[in-house]
């Protein structure tokens, strides 16, 4: 742990070694990185260029980020279930809610966001 107000002594707080793998990654074999392209979900702290890890053996719930196939057109939104109503919620108002009008496939859940800062 960090201090991010005042210092504090960092050789207190060093921690052992972690893998970053077996920390983000609870299913190796179903998971798979996605860099992002666009802007459309910047309020849910995504932002282009990052990178976001996507778990296709987890079941999507209401309010989950997924990477969902719509009527032919890849994208990552929030799954909104309203009954058997299902749309796809950006999180930046300047775009639209998408409503499938004939498929929608969810390749998975977004489980965690990547981003390099240097």
């Amino acid at each position: 742990m960090v201090e991010a107000g005042f210092p504090s002594c960092a050789e207190e707080e060093l921690l052992d070694a972690i893998s970053l793998d077996k920390w983000l990654i609870n299913n190796p074999t179903s998971t798979f990185m996605l860099k992002v392209k666009g802007d459309s979900m910047i309020e849910a702290g995504i932002m282009p260029k990052d990178y976001v890890l996507v778990d296709r053996s987890l079941t999507p719930k209401n309010k989950d980020i997924v990477i969902a196939e719509v009527d032919g057109q890849w994208t990552m939104k929030y799954l909104i279930k309203k009954g058997k109503d299902i749309t796809l919620l950006p999180a930046n108002p300047k775009y639209s809610p998408i409503r499938p009008k004939n498929e929608l496939k969810i390749a998975g859940v977004v489980t965690a966001v990547l981003r390099k800062l240097k």
